[in-house]
């Protein structure tokens, strides 16, 4: 049923993967340049400096943020499929995993380098893959109990 608590756990992994569209993920500070780190572009937010970085550099980002926040919807209506749901589940788990991977060392590493300026985790942004991948753990085990007591409802049968 779509009332079901693992529904609920992929919601608020689907709207942590819609709130990052509107908190920046890092900070840089430099001693010429402070760049911000959102979803869809790399600022300078000094007036006047030239962009370090094309603005195809955050796309990989945008990617994984949309297909996992995609995938975490389309899945909630997946209830009778529970199989189909598992499996999809592991799926955006790893996406989660990879975008996690991505920014705090792939991302962060090459801007710090290139820049040459260190950065600041903001708490709002960089905080909400990890809430995602926490509650798509939590809907994982939701759907794989589930699909323990179908199975064992069956064996009486």
């Amino acid at each position: 049923m779509i009332q079901r608590i693992q529904s609920f756990f992929l919601l608020i992994a689907f709207v942590a993967m819609l709130l990052m569209f509107f908190f920046p993920i890092i900070s840089y500070y430099g001693e010429f340049n402070i760049l911000q780190l959102n979803i869809l572009e790399l600022k300078n937010l000094v007036p006047g400096s030239e962009q370090l970085f094309s603005n195809l550099f955050t796309l990989p980002l945008l990617f994984f943020v949309v297909i996992i926040g995609a995938l975490s919807f389309i899945i909630i209506f997946l209830y009778k499929k529970r199989r189909l749901q598992l499996k999809l589940i592991k799926i955006n788990i790893l996406l989660n995993v990879i975008l996690i991977v991505g920014i705090y060392f792939i991302y962060n590493n090459l801007i710090e380098k290139q820049a040459g300026v260190e950065g600041n985790f903001d708490l709002a942004g960089s905080i909400m893959p990890i809430i995602s991948l926490i509650f798509l753990v939590l809907s994982y085990r939701g759907v794989r109990k589930d699909e323990r007591l179908i199975r064992s409802a069956d064996r009486l049968r």
